[in-house]
């Protein structure tokens, strides 16, 4: 049987229970990898981890809250009982606020940003060890779009987190480097999922029809397999030529 490219290879997906995480754990299983959906919604992520299994794939399921890093901890501990060192990290976690400037209070700005900026830290943060151990690493930040233009419909803070998220991708990447680790963004424009579901039109975007969560999955696998081993702090950007730079 011929191997597949992520065989032997430890990937956790966070928020991979559904949507665009639960696309990216699909793909890297069907190309070997060992996935580990990382998700605060125990049913979904049940659900996620049954279906795959169905498919022949190796996956596990922990509940995690990427917003606290006590709960990051504990995720970890239980990886490393179960499966081992991680060789993949995914962090695809996130939460969308679509109101106005003046409507967003501090909690759901601190909120926001916890999960989208802050736990893609706190997770990275606590897997880079196993990878500046083993010499080898990929960690693949899901960011968006609305960190590149401002946003359409977007609110102030799911933009500000989202751009974050590039700085977070680049500076991870420096420090990385050295390790044999690569850091790497994917910008998705608009994919069809729940948390898009009405917000565009197919003819709103140059190639004339909206993204799917697989086009993003076949991205992050070209950035975690050997195609992109000399990438590191780059943003591909997945929009269907809805925003060029």
């Amino acid at each position: 049987m011929e191997k597949k490219t992520l065989e032997n290879r430890h990937a956790v997906i966070t928020g991979g229970s559904r949507g665009i995480g639960y696309a990216i754990a699909g793909f890297l299983g069907e190309n070997g990898a060992t996935v580990i959906i990382a998700d605060i919604n125990s049913e979904t992520g049940k659900t996620a981890v049954s279906q795959l299994r169905k498919e022949g794939k190796d996956a596990y399921f922990y509940e995690t809250d990427v917003s606290n890093p006590d709960s990051v901890q504990n995720m970890m501990k239980r990886v490393h009982e179960t499966v081992g060192d991680i060789d993949i990290l995914v962090n695809n976690a996130g939460i969308l606020d679509d109101r106005g400037v003046l409507d967003i209070d501090p909690s759901s700005w601190a909120k926001v940003i916890g999960i989208n900026l802050s736990g893609a830290h706190y997770c990275s943060q606590a897997i880079v060890p196993d990878m500046m151990k083993n010499r080898f690493g990929r960690i693949v930040n899901i960011a968006s779009m609305a960190g590149q233009t401002g946003g359409f419909k977007a609110g102030v803070d799911y933009v500000s987190s989202k751009a974050g998220v590039f700085g977070l991708t680049k500076s991870y990447a420096r420090y990385c480097a050295r390790y044999g680790i690569t850091v790497n963004a994917v910008a998705p424009g608009l994919i069809e999922t729940e948390m898009t579901k009405g917000w565009a039109a197919a003819d709103e975007v140059p190639l004339g029809y909206l993204g799917s969560p697989l086009d993003i999955a076949k991205t992050v696998f070209f950035l975690v397999s050997p195609l992109a081993d000399y990438m590191t702090g780059q943003v591909l950007s997945v929009n269907g030529g809805l925003f060029m730079y």
